[in-house]
Formats: C-alpha cells, sequence, structure tokens
C-alpha cells in the first residue's frame, strides 16, 4: 500500500537572472576617471619635487600647463622657458615611474590628455548617478592612457 503525501514537489522555475551584484557599465568610466585624478596629483606633486619653481608651490594643473608652455614669469631664463619644465617634468616621470616614451615633446599632450580624461569621465559620471545600464564610449589615446595608468599605479 503506498501512502501519498498529497504534494507534489515543484521543479525550481529557471532562472535568468544573474547570480552576483548586478554588472555596472560605468565601472570602466569610474577607473579612467580615477587614473586621470592620480595621474594629475602625482604630475602636480612631481613639478612641486623638482624645487625648480621657486616662487611658490603649485597646486592646480592650470598652474602646471602655465609652466610647460613658458607663460609664467621667471626672471632670470632666456629662450624658452616652457621647454625647461617640460624636461623635467618629463625626467621625474621616467625616474618614478620607469615610464619610457615621455619626453618634452609630448609631455604636454599627456597632461592635456589627463586633464580632457577628468573632466569627461566626471561630467559623465555626475549625469548618469541614477542610470549605470549605459555607459558612452570615451575616445582617449591608448599609449597616453597606458602612460597614465602607470603614473597612477593602475595597471
Amino acid at each position: 500500500m503506498s501512502y501519498g503525501v498529497g504534494y507534489q514537489l515543484d521543479r525550481a522555475p529557471r532562472s535568468t537572472h544573474q547570480v552576483g551584484p548586478p554588472l555596472d557599465s560605468m565601472a570602466p568610466v569610474r577607473t579612467m576617471n580615477r587614473i586621470a585624478q592620480v595621474a594629475i596629483e602625482r604630475i602636480i606633486l612631481m613639478m612641486n619635487n623638482t624645487k625648480l619653481i621657486k616662487e611658490r608651490r603649485l597646486s592646480s594643473i592650470e598652474q602646471v600647463q602655465t609652466y610647460l608652455r613658458g607663460n609664467h614669469d621667471d626672471v632670470g631664463m632666456c629662450g624658452d622657458r616652457g621647454d625647461f619644465y617640460r624636461r623635467q617634468l618629463a625626467e621625474q616621470i621616467y625616474l618614478n615611474f620607469n615610464v619610457r616614451g615621455v619626453s618634452h615633446s609630448n609631455i604636454e599632450a599627456i597632461v592635456d590628455t589627463a586633464i580632457q580624461l577628468e573632466r569627461r569621465t566626471r561630467a559623465l559620471l555626475s549625469g548618469s548617478a541614477f542610470n549605470t545600464q549605459a555607459a558612452p564610449s570615451i575616445q582617449v589615446d591608448d599609449p597616453i592612457l597606458d602612460i597614465l595608468s602607470k603614473i597612477a599605479d593602475v595597471f
């Protein structure tokens, strides 16, 4: 004689959701923003560590750009005043982070890219605070992003 229990086990429905936290498509944007922020901070520190800027300590990346472009008031230097600072910053990047390919001729492009990357990613992050499902693409030169990530110690 067979006694029934009066119920049947149902099969678990197949789940279409993923296991773990939901995917955040803005994670690469956050990472690039952090790379740009840290690289900018370290560039400012390296310019201050050269001890060549006697008047004051630099506090913003715009001041770094002013020195790199030679648009600062520096009594006693003739010729391209920015060339000296571009060479010093390129040397600091090589000495501190062992980054090859940075020279006085491309350091301005690296600094400008760091500034643009930080501004674009900050704007994207502030505009998409409630929507993390779709991240827009960011165009950045791969070799320069590699240099910035080495400066920021993000590999």
